[in-house]
């Protein structure tokens, strides 16, 4: 009688059980357990399994089922995927005797013939009731059966609990249970009480026994797990590799020795912490987390780690993600060493990349045959050859034999001695005849490991442009000469006859204007108007004459400078008082605003001509009845800022740039006769920078008036004493 009671599975014995389960966990902990019972006394494992529970049982058995002391459990493992043995042995949703036997059957029998024990878990026949095919799955089961008469193998066979939730499966149940020599549940449930008390003491002991036995199972699985847990544990942390953990939110949770052994961290100085703390690179560390959380396995990444010394260890990364309903939970990363590597590929690409990508021709010719192993296109270009990799320097350029390059190439390959030339003159082949070429060349020998000339480094650098524009710049030298010396002296000439200009216009316009003052005093009321003519004009005539005097001195450099201590104050109100007469008649309000107890060390003259420049300026150019306003203030520990501002016809965007060039003159909206000879901004800009300071005109263009700020240093401490 079947007994439908969970009872130990015999070990070497034959026998033909089954299992009903709820989790899977709690079957697969039995069926590893079941498996690695055979394997551990050198028998075999068969597992036909769905492709998760496979996947699981094979993860568990690989490797970890030896005895202690071993380093592989002696028996063999054989797993097949459920799905894929069914389609081999079934036609038309039923098993069929003769392909089972070519399938399932000659693979026990030759397990069996082995002579020792043989342990099958097979989950075919819950594939198809799964697929509601019980008859079917009881039809495989007397297979099994049939099987068992011949071969001598254990059979661990399983099914759901969700695969007989109703009443009406109660009648394939009982067959399932009859078709075992033993049934129960992953999990010992208590049994029905019989109605016979006899059956119920039997029952009773049975559930004793099998209670016993299942205790005792679980107590040697438990061993076996702790002992598979200890084995993983001691591979992991003592691997050649480096291994650590990361969480999902990238901090790390554990490493193995030789990870830290790599960084030279401790264990409590790099565990806890964030991996980007230890990435060089942060967008190769964001970009692998990124790329993990899509559930992508990577595989030997670049990327650059910090050491625990400060220093850097180049390294490649393989990892992938764990995930739990699809979020990422952990991800496991695999850190090897690659500064070796790095270092040798780096020296190689670096070499390959100079003298590839070299602005100039380069080459590298090895042996005494002088074969090209390298030629860059410049080298190729400059030279009206092809790609020259493979063939010998004779081969490619006869026309260089017994030349000096072709003598030097030789005694730098024999000596080890370098060869430079700056102008060599080589006959290059064109493809119609011999083109005489200039070039700068230079010969680096190429040693070995073993300290051996193996070849020679060949740069070339065309220099025909060169030497050509060397030799009209030598015949041009000449000619540029004599015109800078006629340019020399015209400009000499020029500044003299401004001088004289502005000194013989002056000589005449003194008597002029003490006649114009004689004539005010004699009050003659006749000649009123035409003598406010004469010497507004007047006025404007010695101001011209006067600019030109001031751009002679600029020129020759003769403008000296009385450095003295100023108060600010004074300066600038002799500067508006230059300027009143002018503001008056063209009634301007007029305002001074000046911090007080502010002193410079500067020309009071010329620093009043400056400013009286930019006031009369202001003056000219805003209409009559607009505001002229000069304010002084601090600008910072060390400046003052001086700005004169006005609400004039302003100044354009395009000319503010030029607004301080010499002899510059925009367009006015007054009278041009208002004008001057665009000195006055210039000469304030030479005056400003004379004084270490600097002068800027802002403007919001025309209408919106204008603002020129002149800033200048203040006197220090050492000055005021």
């Amino acid at each position: 009688m079947t007994s439908i009671l969970p009872a130990a599975p015999p070990g070497a014995e034959p026998s033909h059980f089954v299992r009903f389960y709820h989790e899977d966990a709690s079957l697969l902990d039995e069926v590893a357990s079941f498996i690695d019972d055979g394997l551990r006394c050198g028998g075999t494992g068969i597992v036909i399994a769905t492709a998760e529970h496979r996947a699981e049982l094979e993860r568990r058995l690989a490797g970890f089922g030896a005895p202690k002391g071993t380093s592989r459990h002696t028996g063999r493992l054989e797993c097949l995927d459920a799905d894929e043995t069914l389609s081999q042995f079934m036609i038309e949703g039923w098993p069929d005797a003769t392909r089972f036997e070519q399938t399932v059957g000659r693979l026990v029998r030759a397990a069996a013939a082995s002579g020792g024990a043989v342990h099958a878990f097979g989950e075919m026949v819950a594939v198809l009731c799964a697929q509601g095919r019980y008859e079917a799955a009881l039809r495989l089961e007397e297979l099994w059966n049939d099987l068992a008469k011949e071969a001598r193998f254990a059979l661990f066979c399983a099914y759901p609990w969700k695969l007989f939730r109703t009443a009406e499966h109660s009648a394939a149940f009982g067959k399932v249970c009859s078709a075992h020599d033993h049934a129960g549940p992953c999990h010992a449930h208590a049994a029905e009480p019989a109605a016979d008390p006899a059956r119920r003491i039997l029952e009773l002991e049975q559930q004793a026994i099998a209670l016993q036995s299942e205790i005792a199972r679980r107590r040697a699985a438990e061993l076996a797990l702790a002992e598979r847990e200890r084995e993983l544990a001691e591979f992991l942390d003592n691997a050649a590799e480096g291994i650590h953990r990361v969480d999902a939110d990238g901090t790390i949770l554990w490493a193995n020795n030789a990870e830290l052994k790599l960084l030279g961290y401790r264990w409590e100085h790099y565990i806890g912490r964030p991996i980007t703390d230890f990435h060089a690179d942060r967008a190769v560390i964001d970009d692998i987390l990124a790329r993990l959380k899509m559930g992508e396995t990577l595989n030997d990444v670049p990327a650059r780690l910090r050491r625990q010394d400060g220093g850097i260890r180049h390294v490649l990364i393989s990892t992938n993600g764990c995930f739990e309903d699809g979020e990422l939970r952990y991800t496991r990363c695999f850190t090897r060493d690659a500064s070796e590597r790095y270092q040798r590929d780096e020296a190689l690409t670096q070499r390959d990349r100079m003298l590839t990508h070299a602005p100039v021709g380069a080459a590298l010719v090895l042996g005494p045959e002088f074969a090209f192993y390298l030629a860059n296109q410049r080298f190729c270009d400059m030279t009206h050859r092809g790609p020259l990799e493979g063939s010998t320097f004779q081969h490619a350029f006869p026309e260089l034999a017994g030349t000096e390059l072709d003598a030097q190439l030789r005694r730098v390959l024999e000596t080890g001695e370098p060869y430079a030339a700056e102008e060599a003159r080589l006959p290059i082949d064109n493809g119609e005849g011999l083109e005489e070429r200039f070039f700068q060349v230079g010969l680096q020998p190429l040693t070995g490991a073993d300290g051996q000339v193996q070849g020679v480094i060949l740069v070339l650098v065309d220099v025909g442009e060169h030497v050509r524009l060397r030799l009209s710049l030598e015949n041009a030298q000449a000619a540029r000469e004599a015109v800078l010396a006629e340019l020399t002296a015209s400009g000499r000439a020029k500044d003299e006859f401004l001088a004289m200009l502005g000194h013989e216009l002056r000589n005449p316009l003194s008597p002029i204007v003490s006649a114009v003052e004689l004539m005010r005093i004699k009050g003659d009321g006749r000649t009123q108007r035409e003598q406010e003519v004469i010497r507004r004009q007047l006025s404007h005539l010695v101001r011209l004459v006067d600019d030109l005097l001031d751009i002679s001195r600029v020129n020759s450099g003769r403008i000296e400078l009385h450095i003295e201590h100023i108060a600010l104050d004074d300066m600038l109100g002799k500067a508006a008082e230059m300027v009143r007469p002018l503001l008056g008649q063209r009634c301007h309000q007029f305002s001074l605003e000046v911090e007080p107890g502010i002193s410079l060390r500067g020309d009071a003259v010329r620093l009043a001509q400056a400013f009286s420049n930019l006031l009369t300026n202001a003056a000219r150019y805003t209409p009559p009845g607009g505001r002229v306003r000069l304010v002084a203030r601090s600008d910072g520990p060390e400046h003052v800022r001086v700005c004169v501002e006005d609400n004039g016809v302003g100044i354009p965007a395009d000319i503010l740039p030029r607004i301080f060039d010499l002899f510059f003159q925009g367009k006015r909206g007054i009278d041009r006769a208002e004008g001057g000879l665009g000195v006055g901004l210039a000469l304030v800009q030479y005056i400003v920078s004379l004084h270490g300071g600097e002068v800027a005109a802002h403007s919001a263009g025309q209408g919106g008036g204008s603002e020129f700020a002149v800033r200048l240093p203040l006197a220090g401490p050492a000055d005021d004493a």
